[in-house]
C-alpha cells in the first residue's frame, strides 16, 4: 500500500511538472510579439536620432519631423534624409513581421484639400523612399491625415512646425 502511494505520488509530480512546463511554453508564446517589438524598438531609438521613437503597447512609433523629410510645402523628400532611411528600412527589414502604417500631416496653414493631398503626397513620398530600400511594399499603407491630428497648436510657428510631420507606425503581424 505504502508503495503505491509513493508510484501515486511520482505520476502526480509527473504530470504537474508536464503542465507548468506546457504553461511556460505558451506563455512564452504569447510574449513572442512584445519581445519582438520591444528589440525593434531598441534598435530603431539607436539608429534614428532624428525622429522621435516611441513605444506604445506593442506597437513602435516614429515620428519624423517636416524640417528633417521635407521642404516647406513640399513632398519630395530631402537628399540628406536618405541615409537615415536607409538605416530604417534595414532595421523593418529585419523586423519582418510587422505592418506599417505611414501617415502624412499639415498644420492648418492652407485649404483642407490642399492640406489632405499634401499629407497623403507625403505619406506616400516616404513609402516610396522605404520601397527604395526593399522594404515590402505589401507590409506598407499610406494614409493623408492633414491637420486633423495636431501635436502642437497651430497658433505659433514652432507648433506649426511640429505639426507638419510623417509618422511610422510598425505593428506587429498577427499573421506571421
Amino acid at each position: 500500500m505504502k508503495r503505491m502511494l509513493t508510484t501515486s505520488r511520482y505520476w502526480i509530480y509527473a504530470v504537474l511538472a508536464i503542465a507548468f512546463m506546457a504553461s511556460c511554453a505558451s506563455s512564452k508564446k504569447s510574449s513572442s510579439p512584445h519581445v519582438y517589438m520591444n528589440k525593434q524598438y531598441k534598435e530603431l531609438k539607436d539608429v534614428l536620432n532624428q525622429a522621435e521613437v516611441s513605444i506604445i503597447n506593442d506597437s513602435v512609433k516614429v515620428i519624423f519631423p517636416n524640417n528633417v523629410l521635407f521642404a516647406s510645402s513640399s513632398d519630395q523628400l530631402k537628399e540628406e534624409i536618405k541615409p537615415t532611411f536607409g538605416r530604417f528600412a534595414a532595421i523593418l527589414n529585419k523586423y519582418n513581421k510587422t505592418k506599417i502604417l505611414i501617415t502624412g500631416h499639415t498644420d492648418s496653414t492652407g485649404t483642407a484639400s490642399y492640406n489632405r493631398e499634401l499629407s497623403e503626397k507625403r505619406a506616400v513620398s516616404a513609402k516610396a523612399l522605404l520601397g527604395e530600400y526593399k522594404v515590402n511594399n505589401d507590409r506598407m499603407f499610406t494614409w493623408g491625415l492633414a491637420d486633423r491630428h495636431p501635436i502642437a497648436t497651430n497658433s505659433t510657428e514652432e507648433g506649426k512646425a511640429r505639426n507638419r510631420r510623417v509618422e511610422f507606425v510598425i505593428l506587429y503581424d498577427v499573421k506571421e
